[in-house]
């Protein structure tokens, strides 16, 4: 079987506590062709040492200052030669099979170019709090509200050299002003089931930046994309944002379990790794 190459980035400063198991949910998808490609920022609070281990199964490794978020993962790509391709950032993991059905749904469907799933949250202590459950992609939906879960967003390469790499110039809307440009250049499908894990922290910039910085480039993609706002459009966004939220609820209520998690709330997504994530054993090569 042909298995084209699969390229991730993952951009990282100062996320001991949770590198390692992001790490290794990279790691432990067994993808036979996998080029993981790991940019730290030059951290000192131990995350060298946590990834020590695992420094002989990226493709390639970096700890130096950089300028960013943004700025890692725009030379990570730069770096890469994957056909398909993603990032991951240092405190979310993927879902067990992530890339073989990534991998899979783009060989089954040659005319999409990107694929995202719905999401799945924890918090610091990787127990499972909330889930978003998407309606089918719309590029309408997704280019006013920034709705795409980014940890579980993959692209082939064509689409990516077609629109261009990560902008560095952003500090937290990169992922936003990327998927725009998908949108307006390519196929987008969402996938029904959770492909990665988000984690929710205090020192997450989700929480930190989203109503400063976020705001701003949020509104800095709207203008460079000519994205039309209307005068309900952030009521809409709003009713749009807890839609995906209620569906999260009702999805937990029904006890029903999508592949990439488990039924419920309160558990550890450690479990749906089989507890493979917080184990001392090497990740097979």
């Amino acid at each position: 079987m042909d298995y084209p190459r699969f390229t991730i980035v993952t951009p990282s400063y100062n996320q001991a506590q949770y590198i390692g198991m992001t790490a290794r949910s990279v790691l432990l998808q067994r993808y036979p062709n996998l080029e993981y490609i790991m940019m730290d920022g030059g951290s000192k609070d131990g995350t060298q040492k946590v990834l020590e281990p695992y420094r002989d199964r990226f493709a390639y490794y970096i700890s130096e200052r950089d300028k960013g978020q943004a700025d890692a993962i725009c030379r990570g790509f730069a770096r890469s030669t994957g056909e398909y391709m993603g990032y991951l950032n240092s405190d979310d993991m993927l879902a067990p099979g992530a890339l073989q059905t990534v991998a899979d749904h783009f060989a089954a469907n040659p005319d999409v170019d990107v694929v995202y799933s719905h999401r799945c949250t924890v918090n610091a202590a990787n127990k499972m709090m909330w889930y978003w459950i998407l309606p089918e992609h719309s590029n309408y939906r997704m280019m006013r509200w920034d709705l795409i879960p980014q940890e579980t967003c993959f692209w082939r390469r064509r689409i990516f050299e077609k629109v261009g790499n990560i902008n560095p110039e952003f500090q937290f809307a990169m992922d936003y002003d990327l998927f725009a440009r998908f949108m307006l250049h390519g196929k987008m499908q969402r996938l029904n089931r959770f492909l990665g894990c988000f984690r929710q922290h205090e020192t997450a910039k989700t929480s930190t930046q989203l109503n400063t910085v976020g705001q701003r480039e949020i509104q800095r993609v709207w203008q460079t994309y000519k994205i039309r706002s209307r005068i309900w459009d952030h009521v809409v966004g709003v009713r749009y944002f807890y839609y995906a939220e209620r569906n999260g609820s009702k999805y937990v209520a029904s006890g029903k379990c999508l592949p990439g998690a488990l039924p419920g709330n309160g558990y550890d997504y450690d479990d749906v790794w089989g507890g493979l994530l917080k184990s001392d054993a090497m990740p097979p090569k």
